[in-house]
């Protein structure tokens, strides 16, 4: 599905087909932003449309791969951006991501991606301007920043289920919240790697000099910087909760070794005091003719005397070790 937005004579036109090309290759100071919906495998119809708009072969395959990092690449009279974007939003932190591909040109903005984008749906639907779509570069720059933004508020939000998390950890329900924060910690591991890459490419279009691109005029570095900063809060956000999260994990199983080192030192110190004990008992016990103590007339009575004594010094002194 190819979605066409034309800006001619400050006005613009929308279609759904390719119709508006014609229009935009006669009509020099014209602006044109495709935006183009494939399924894999591209078809060839697609290929030799972005082919024929100048896009280079090596970025064509890069953004028609499934998995392949952001990052950017500036050719003769396009700029070229693979981003990582939004497909649909399943839990707080559980994305499903695709590729957008960025060909960015002085005139022609062309996105390219799998399948629906959240980040670019949310732009279509604010309603174009024709300031906006005056400018390839800023239109492009707002759909990474509008998608940024998306990832943002998501990761804002799982602070509130942090706090959740660390209260079921200390009211009787650690178990499954030490299941649910592993879980979190893989899903941030992955979102850091990611947005790691959107910085890199951030920093790079910052310090991007390009002749047919205004990426040093005072309202496009303004916006550049933006995103760098969004991007980079983006990281810093997520290396915090993840260090948050492994912080509760590692405090959790602490408290819980201390715990049952506390329980096994209680065991030792009843061990402790019993093996006495047992030694006495089993010492009288056995079925021997002559046992010279058992004819004593308080003898019963003196053994349980001794085992009262062993038993209560032995409880006095590991209370003075302060074992319990």
């Amino acid at each position: 599905m190819i979605k066409s937005y034309l800006l001619l004579d400050g006005e613009i036109s929308t279609s759904r087909k390719q119709d508006l090309l014609q229009r935009w290759r006669e009509a020099t100071d014209s602006i044109l932003w495709l935006d183009i919906q494939f399924q894999h495998p591209i078809s060839e119809d697609i290929r030799q449309l972005l082919e024929s708009l100048g896009c280079h072969l090596l970025a064509i395959k890069d953004v028609t791969r499934k998995r392949h990092p952001p990052k950017l690449e500036v050719f003769d009279d396009q700029m070229f951006v693979l981003y990582r974007g939004i497909h649909q939003i399943n839990d707080t932190l559980d994305f499903d991501h695709q590729q957008i591909g960025f060909f960015i040109g002085a005139r022609l903005l062309i996105t390219i991606h799998p399948q629906v984008s959240l980040g670019i749906n949310t732009v279509a639907e604010a309603g174009l301007t024709k300031e906006l779509l005056a400018s390839p570069l800023q239109l492009a720059l707002k759909i990474m920043h509008t998608s940024a933004g998306i990832y943002l508020d998501q990761v804002l939000l799982f602070e509130d289920e942090l706090s959740i998390l660390e209260d079921q950890l200390y009211s009787g329900k650690g178990e499954v919240a030490l299941g649910k924060l592993a879980a979190c910690k893989a899903q941030l591991i992955k979102l850091k790697r990611t947005f790691g890459y959107h910085r890199s490419v951030s920093h790079q279009l910052r310090m991007e000099q390009c002749s047919f691109l205004p990426t040093s005029d005072s309202v496009h570095h303004h916006q550049i910087i933006d995103l760098d900063d969004r991007f980079e809060r983006l990281l810093s956000l997520t290396q915090m909760h993840y260090d948050m999260c492994g912080d509760m994990i590692d405090s959790y199983i602490s408290i819980t070794s201390h715990q049952l080192n506390i329980t096994m030192r209680v065991l030792t110190v009843i061990t402790a005091i019993f093996v006495p004990l047992s030694f006495l008992a089993g010492v009288y016990g056995m079925n021997f003719e002559y046992i010279p103590e058992l004819r004593f007339h308080n003898g019963y009575f003196m053994l349980l005397g001794t085992m009262a004594l062993i038993a209560t010094s032995l409880a006095l002194w590991f209370k003075h070790k302060q074992w319990f």
